[in-house]
């Protein structure tokens, strides 16, 4: 049996929930012996054999850990793939098991710091990724970025770890025609729309992106920003936009149901992932790609690899807002072309299957340890 131990069991969570959802429930598919184990609302488990719900995900921080020390333990043939440095630590310590698989979705200490934490809080989360990553015996990271983030910032071998980029649900990110999009969502059909689903953070690049599109759009009246997602800058971003004077052009989303993403996608001429930092592979731009339309992406990370071999052209310069506004200024005049929605889904849809993923994941288990009965 594989132990999967994620976070959150609903996959309209985060990126990385979305993953684990998606990669567990394709393992599922393909018969491969797996449990997923994970923090949230029973019923999120009840349609599905392959969950094992830990416990509420608001219960105190050491209920949830004592929660994973009991439940996830090892038995004769277990095998562990852990995605969540904190819930691993009492899965690992002091035990052994038949493998241990990182799923590395991204230095978490590093993030924290670069969202302001405070270093004892930072110190804390680093100490418990190398607790982490030193009982583990191999490393599955997202891009060739990440496997030198975990290289480098935690002096991981690079002979242990493999890059296998993330899936896209492709049976769910479907394209569908784009006025009947606009319509189900109120959208003005003659609108020229930029799509930007992201969590409302200092390391996305919003500040950038709005200061961008407010040059970019000057000239062209019936460009819309939409922007969807929660988070710590959303009153800031509000008040940047007011400021700017792009109130009427500038439009907050708030959080997007997991169902009405493939909608909001299918209904924007263009979507944008201006990430300015530790951006480990870009699941949002596949997803926009699968629903045929195209992305325009920062040079960080993981983020070229999504749109690589379906045209340079989509990559930014840059994360400034100089760089930002002449990716935008491009598509708006028409002197940068964009890939077709055709083009954009067949993209999606050769290179990041969610079952072509699954197998190369398990090719790594085995490798480490797991052995199929």
């Amino acid at each position: 049996m594989i132990e999967q131990l994620g976070m959150n069991l609903k996959a309209s969570s985060g990126g990385v929930d979305r993953y684990f959802n998606a990669l567990n429930s394709t393992l599922h598919k393909l018969a491969v012996p797996v449990r997923g184990n994970g923090f949230g609302d029973p019923a999120d488990c009840a349609s599905e054999s392959w969950m094992r719900c830990l416990g509420s995900a608001q219960a105190p921080l050491l209920r949830r850990l004592q929660s994973v020390r009991h439940q996830v333990a090892p038995a004769r043939g277990n095998f562990l793939a852990s995605h969540f440095s904190l819930y691993a630590l009492p899965a690992v310590l002091g035990r052994n098991w038949e493998g241990h698989v990182v799923h590395f979705h991204g230095p978490w200490a590093s993030e924290s710091e670069r969202e302001g934490e405070k270093p004892h809080v930072v110190q804390f989360k680093r100490i418990v990724e190398r607790a982490v990553y030193r009982r583990a015996n191999r490393f599955i990271v997202l891009s060739n970025a990440f496997r030198d983030q975990l290289s480098d910032g935690y002096g991981v071998s690079r002979d242990l770890i493999s890059v296998i980029p993330g899936g896209v649900e492709t049976d769910k990110f479907v394209p569908m025609k784009e006025s009947q999009a606009r319509e189900r969502l109120g959208w003005s059909a003659s609108d020229k729309i930029i799509v930007c689903v992201r969590r409302l953070a200092r390391r996305m690049g919003l500040e950038h992106l709005i200061e961008a599109f407010g040059r970019a759009a000057a000239k062209y009246p019936n460009a819309r920003l939409m922007i969807g997602g929660q988070g710590p800058l959303r009153a800031e971003l509000e008040a940047q936009v007011q400021q700017a004077g792009l109130s009427d052009r500038v439009r907050f989303l708030g959080f997007i149901p997991d169902a009405d993403l493939p909608v909001v996608y299918a209904a924007a001429d263009l979507s944008i992932v201006p990430s300015s930092a530790l951006e480990g592979f870009g699941l949002i731009s596949l997803e926009s790609l699968a629903c045929g339309t195209p992305v325009l992406v920062t040079p960080v990370g993981g983020l070229p690899d999504t749109v690589a071999g379906l045209g340079q052209q989509l990559v930014l310069n840059g994360t400034s807002v100089d760089d930002i506004a002449m990716g935008l200024t491009g598509w708006l005049s028409g002197s940068v072309p964009l890939p077709s929605r055709d083009e954009c889904r067949q993209h999606a849809v050769g290179g990041f299957s969610w079952e072509r993923i699954a197998k190369q994941v398990c090719d790594v288990y085995r490798d480490a340890g797991w052995r199929a009965n």
